[in-house]
């Protein structure tokens, strides 16, 4: 019942400087019942230790914009007990000074005191070769990472504080002996990087491997693999709420870079009998949505239409290798023959890209001609 079994496992324990202990492992398997077709699995339980940034940027006071604390002036527009759970004394309430230019303290920075993050994945998939010259593969991955390293809004913190109390959000608001969140430096939102959430992608990777023969002209290869999104959820705050970014994009917002549904690559090489092989590529990006279109309330907002979506986009690429001796081999092709231009848009935040685009997605730098030569000694 078995052209091959094979099963595999590993293990590791992590410490750290900082205090951080970690366990890891992961166990796979593969069974061919017969030549023809091979079933494989695996699941890894995975870590990922706080980086330098996230532990020891250096912390230091912030501004952020709120239309008015709502524990000041003079008729405040939250409760006493409310208010209480903030920080705010008896004898303060109705008394604070509310901001009049509408900014607030936060301290912004690193946390020494971060957990790492843990994530658990499962993927399983079936290969199919009815002959040798002809493969399919199909691969469902599932991947849950949860404690993500994060930041909460010094807004939110203070709403979620104000109608629940919860402690985890509460003791992160620290009021000055005036009362306020804004006139002392000690009056503040702790927004340092936090344990703050939850993400989630599943989907499906596909392959095609199929080679040729042309007889005296050579071979022909031709490999096509592609990606079904299935979901791509996000939870920033535990307990608050998830979205699903599968189809949608939104530069330095929520859903980040283009999430496209369904993205592929396509290669067919000829392989000649004169020393010369000849490959052209397919590039294929299904197209995305705003995440502001989504109806789900944690992303639904306002947009301007010109940012709405970003059409389906696709390359052509030509490549040719010469081994012109057994030492010397020259190479050359053209990235993006048709020279076409990446999507625009105004929503791509500081650090996303270029400012109107997102380059590690689509091509930014137009039709590109290379030539490379290599020798052996």
């Amino acid at each position: 019942m078995a052209d091959l079994l094979s099963v595999n496992g590993s293990a590791r324990r992590s410490t750290y400087d900082t205090g951080i202990s970690a366990n890891t492992y992961g166990v796979g398997a593969e069974w061919a019942p017969a030549k023809l077709a091979k079933l494989r699995g695996s699941y890894q339980k995975a870590t990922r230790a706080p980086n330098l940034v996230e532990l020891f940027t250096a912390q230091g006071n912030n501004l952020f914009d709120m239309d008015s604390d709502p524990c000041a002036g003079a008729t405040p527009s939250a409760t006493l007990a409310q208010c209480q759970r903030t920080g705010v004394k008896a004898d303060q309430y109705g008394k604070i000074q509310d901001s009049p230019a509408g900014q607030y303290n936060f301290l912004g920075g690193g946390n020494p005191n971060l957990k790492p993050e843990n994530a658990n994945s499962v993927t399983l998939g079936l290969v199919l070769t009815p002959s040798k010259d002809l493969s399919f593969n199909i691969d469902y991955f599932d991947i849950k990472i949860r404690d993500t390293i994060g930041g909460i809004p010094a807004t939110t913190t203070l709403t979620k504080c104000l109608e629940t109390g919860d402690p985890a959000f509460c003791s992160l608001i620290q009021r000055d002996r005036l009362g306020t969140l804004w006139l002392l430096d000690e009056g503040r939102i702790v927004a340092t990087s936090q344990n703050v959430g939850s993400s989630r992608t599943s989907g499906f990777d596909l392959g095609v491997n199929h080679g040729l023969g042309l007889g005296a002209n050579g071979s022909l290869n031709i490999t096509a693999v592609g990606t079904l999104l299935r979901r791509l959820e996000s939870e920033p705050i535990k307990g608050e709420g998830s979205f699903d970014c599968v189809g949608l994009y939104n530069g330095a917002g929520n859903c980040g870079t283009p999430n496209p549904k369904w993205r592929h690559r396509v290669r067919t090489t000829w392989m000649t009998p004169y020393n010369v092989d000849m490959s052209v590529t397919w590039r294929h990006f299904g197209g995305v949505k705003l995440d502001k279109t989504s109806t789900n309330p944690l992303l639904k907002g306002s947009f301007n239409a010109v940012d709405e979506k970003l059409a389906a986009q696709n390359y052509l690429d030509v490549a040719a290798s010469w081994r012109a001796t057994k030492q010397f081999t020259l190479i050359g092709g053209i990235n993006n023959l048709l020279d076409k231009s990446p999507p625009i848009t105004a929503q791509v935040g500081a650090g996303a890209g270029n400012g109107n685009t997102f380059p590690q997605v689509y091509d930014a730098f137009g039709r590109r001609v290379f030539i490379t030569g290599t020798y052996k000694f």
